[in-house]
């Protein structure tokens, strides 16, 4: 695993349950970016917003948003119906705090989603939440099961799996996640291929949370390399995904559609 994705971890575990049991989610609203509702939230606050839907029970998805997904969520139907059932948005990319403020309105922070998952997998540890893997290539999974396993010796992951399969083994890698009664289930799919897959599937599971990660599972696995902290620092690193991954480009256009998108809704809101 790159040294950039290991947990800060120095504290001791009382003081991290302690630092988590002072965070509110009182003062947690929706925020409305082009007809999508995203949570405004610190990470703390996600963080324990998804502790208390593990307590709580119950199937919950959850999904970091950045402006190429808001844009395709914006125009596709099928999308918005999966999006208005999801428990949580929230900010993964910076051009959403850009979007917010523009449309007068504001987020509190931007939440990387690497950062979320470390700080979850932290304290899934500490009090014993399960977790189950699912996505990438089955080496990845794999490499990605064993570097959590370093950072964090005594997490329960009760299964990892690729993400590529055909109908029937998707038949027994479900059952496989049911029978594991995993608490946390993270979807490394792509988007949109696992937004989907969750909202298909997940009344299939009786209590878990499902986490859309995208290819988090590929980063933490050391298979890709995080962007380097120029372009991190400064919330370019989908910019250095694009011109790494050229083949990617069409999500620059729909990145760029999505701000020219935000300015007019300003120009034209009154």
């Amino acid at each position: 695993m790159d040294d950039s994705i290991y947990y800060d971890s120095w504290k001791e575990e009382r003081d991290v349950l302690l630092e988590y049991n002072q965070v509110t989610l009182d003062d947690v609203n929706i925020v409305n970016i082009l007809g999508v509702g995203i949570d405004n939230m610190t990470r703390a606050q996600a963080v324990v917003k998804v502790i208390k839907m593990v307590e709580g029970g119950g199937v919950h998805h959850v999904v970091s948003l950045n402006p190429y997904k808001l844009h395709r969520i914006k125009s596709n139907q099928d999308l918005r119906l999966i999006s208005s059932k999801t428990a949580m948005h929230f900010a993964g990319g910076a051009g959403l705090q850009w979007a917010a403020k523009t449309l007068r309105s504001g987020l509190k922070e931007r939440i990387p989603l690497m950062s979320f998952l470390m700080d979850l997998v932290r304290i899934a540890e500490i009090k014993e939440f399960s977790i189950f893997i699912v996505g990438g290539r089955p080496e990845i999974a794999e490499k990605a099961f064993f570097n959590i396993r370093k950072s964090f010796p005594n997490i329960r992951i009760v299964g990892r799996h690729g993400g590529y399969f055909n109908p029937e083994r998707e038949k027994s890698v479900i059952e496989a996640i049911r029978k594991s009664q995993a608490n946390i289930i993270l979807v490394g799919m792509g988007f949109p291929i696992e937004d989907k897959w969750i909202y298909k599937y997940k009344n299939e599971f009786k209590n878990a949370v499902l986490i859309s990660v995208g290819g988090s599972i590929d980063y933490i696995s050391g298979d890709v390399k995080l962007a380097p902290p120029f372009f991190m620092n400064r919330g370019l690193d989908w910019f250095y995904r694009i011109i790494s991954r050229p083949w990617r480009i069409g999500r620059m256009f729909r990145t760029m559609l999505f701000f020219i998108q935000v300015i007019f809704s300003r120009l034209f809101s009154r």
